[in-house]
């Protein structure tokens, strides 16, 4: 195959705040961003760049931890889904264009010139969650169906490429949510008055299995999960965002992380930027952020509520963005204790979107 061609496509302002580095990056047209994740020092970011005839490209920007930034086109392929493989390198599914077949590959970002084009297979809808030795690990909840079960595309690799792939469903309870850890998939559901904790293996076959007695019956998102070591799991009331502690032994421990009044709509799957450090993106019903977590220690809190940009809620500093309507595309790791967060502004209907903004932060551990 083909090696995906750089070209520069967009323009770029590079601001350094006290806080981190703040890319913005604009086109003449139009933009739509797709996807991104982490890659080495930086992050990169799938997204459709429009013509004037209202035809588009699929355009791969590579930013690094200084703002700095790469883009490359995409030789021919649509509907992008970034991941990686075992051994961290950048790979993409795309469906080569076919007016008759809905089609996918799976094939690398970059340095594909030792590869052939593979056998396309139907698409795989889910979210990347990470790798195992061999694999790569995706999931899919059915949000449409009280019925339908959980499902994993796992991806085996052999000899550093892609060797094929197989569609697991997984045993009930349904409406899991999942973790990779230490090479281990864990999965967390409520089941009945409990939660059901699962490690399952690359063929969803039970490992190892607890039920947790907790005193609320909803959780917001896993921070960390273990048979072996404290679990930490992110939740929510009307008045206060906290974590409960899960030790080896089934004892539960609740500690308060900020007093919270404005109603979470959704939290978004909690990104490792260290062992034991994560970033989880959040929004209500007056604007979004995201906190940064240690075990049950909360390390920083950014909100948009009643600011053009984010304030840290506990220690009151800003990063300024002059928009008052963000919407955060994703929060990726970028190298141990950093992270990039990916955003675009909110448009009405009959306008076009042309930029989006990368804010590098590191948190100098």
């Amino acid at each position: 195959m083909d090696n995906i061609k750089q070209k520069e496509l967009f323009k770029l302002t590079i601001t350094k705040h006290s806080l981190g580095v703040l890319s913005h990056l604009t086109n003449l047209t139009e933009l739509a961003v797709r996807d991104s994740i982490e890659t080495n020092n930086g992050t990169i970011i799938a997204l459709n760049y429009y013509h004037e005839n209202e035809s588009y490209d699929l355009v791969y920007c590579v930013i690094d931890v200084e703002g700095h930034m790469q883009s490359f086109v995409e030789n021919d392929g649509i509907l992008p889904t970034l991941f990686l493989s075992p051994d961290q390198q950048n790979y993409i599914s795309i469906q080569p264009y076919d007016p008759d077949k809905d089609l996918e590959i799976s094939i690398p970002l970059f340095n594909r010139g030792h590869v052939d084009t593979p056998k396309a297979n139907r698409p795989f809808v889910g979210d990347f969650i990470g790798t195992t030795q061999q694999h790569a690990v995706f999931f899919h909840h059915d949000i449409w169906s009280d019925t339908k079960p959980d499902k994993l595309l796992i991806i085996d690799f052999k000899n550093n490429a892609v060797n094929k792939k197989k569609n697991i469903k997984l045993e009930l309870p349904r409406t899991n949510s999942i973790v990779m850890q230490n090479n281990q998939i864990h999965l967390l559901a409520i089941d009945g008055k409990s939660w059901n904790h699962r490690e399952i293996d690359s063929n969803g076959k039970v490992l190892k299995q607890r039920f947790i007695q907790v005193t609320q019956k909803n959780f917001s998102e896993i921070i960390s999960l273990s048979f072996e070591e404290n679990s930490y799991i992110l939740c929510h009331d009307k008045n206060t965002i906290f974590v409960q502690t899960i030790s080896p032994d089934h004892e539960c421990k609740r500690t308060d992380l900020i007093e919270f009044t404005d109603p979470i709509y959704n939290t978004w799957r909690a990104k490792n930027i260290t062992e034991d450090i994560v970033v989880i993106q959040f929004n209500t019903e007056f604007g979004n952020g995201w906190m940064t977590i240690q075990g049950d220690h909360l390390l920083e809190f950014y909100y948009s509520k009643n600011i053009k940009g984010y304030r840290n809620l506990l220690d009151g500093s800003v990063l300024e963005i002059d928009n008052e309507r963000i919407i955060i595309s994703a929060i990726n790791k970028t190298k141990h204790g950093a992270y990039a967060v990916v955003m675009y502004p909110m448009v009405d209907r009959n306008e076009k979107n042309n930029q989006f903004w990368v804010f590098n932060r590191n948190l100098s551990l």
